[in-house]
């Protein structure tokens, strides 16, 4: 019996699952990324839209979940795209695929450009500002079924696939950080999960989010650790402050959850990847950043 890891559509045939599924005019389709879930952009006659195939294994309630939180935030005035309900009214389509069941979204394009590889003072206080109205109006939304808060990641498959010297430094970095975290007396909520400028449009004045595969519960700070680390980030942090506050002991323990998100993102590309982009993916440089950036952290926090 063979068993598939994961299938990839002809862009043809998502044109023709979007005109089918959701009735309505396509003339093309193209994948734009492939990488844990594959996305296309669907051209119609009304402009363009995004085909978000997710993987096998995210469940339909999840997939759901992520639709409604869109409609709540767009709701409350942030400004984020929709996803859109098939043809007879279903929020979630799914695909009978060779892997097995895989769940899809049609979300709306998100207008504007990206803004860029970096920001001007005003438009990083006009990103802080999107972000903490995002946790604001997240506050009252339904938490996300089946996904319970972010936590540590677990380091077994990590610890065995870096060199022994590492180990020790995880292992250090993985006591220390339950206990740092828990004293700064961080407040919990809903994330986006994946805040960076390849999640946000420039249109005009403001910035429309997209891509809210990985919101979830999680200390609302970790939202902030990616910018945190950029020149932006002082202009970012005042505009978030305009909206909602963010203390000193907040800001404190930045480095500690930006340490969780280096482990978590070095076992995604040392352990997860690998097992569907093969082995060769580990020499594509990512690896080798993260945990450049980890044994830097070690390095400031450990002393």
């Amino acid at each position: 019996m063979i068993r598939p890891l994961r299938s990839l559509l002809a862009p043809a045939d998502v044109a023709a699952l979007v005109r089918d599924a959701y009735d309505r005019p396509v003339t093309g389709a193209r994948l734009l990324r492939t990488l844990v879930n594959d996305v296309y952009r669907v051209e119609t006659g009304q402009g363009s839209l995004v085909l978000k195939l997710y993987r096998h294994g995210r469940s339909v309630t999840e997939v759901a979940w992520e639709a409604d939180l869109a409609a709540h935030l767009a709701d409350r005035g942030v400004p984020v795209t929709r996803a859109l309900p098939l043809a007879h009214g279903a929020p979630v389509g799914t695909l009978d695929a060779p892997e097995g069941e895989r769940a899809y979204l049609l979300w709306e394009w998100a207008p504007g450009a990206l803004p860029g590889a970096a920001l001007d003072d005003r438009t990083a206080s006009t990103f802080g500002r999107t972000i903490a109205t995002f946790h604001t109006a997240a506050a009252d939304a339904p938490p996300p079924p089946g996904r319970g808060p972010h936590g540590e990641p677990p380091l077994d498959a990590l610890r065995a696939a870096v060199d022994p010297a590492d180990r020790k430094l995880l292992d250090l970095l993985a006591a220390a950080l339950p206990e740092r975290i828990a004293a700064a007396g961080l407040e919990r909520g809903i994330c986006h999960g994946d805040v960076s400028l390849d999640n946000v449009h420039r249109d005009g004045d403001r910035l429309v989010l997209y891509d809210l595969d990985r919101a979830g519960g999680d200390w609302l700070a970790a939202d902030l650790t990616g910018v945190a680390t950029t020149p932006w980030w002082p202009a970012f942090l005042a505009g978030y402050r305009d909206v909602r506050p963010f203390g000193a002991t907040a800001v404190a323990a930045l480095p500690w959850l930006t340490v969780r998100n280096l482990l978590a993102n070095l076992r995604f590309h040392l352990v997860d990847k690998p097992t569907f982009r093969g082995t060769d993916s580990i020499g594509e440089g990512w690896a080798d950043r993260e945990l450049a950036a980890l044994r830097a952290a070690a390095g400031r926090l450990l002393d």
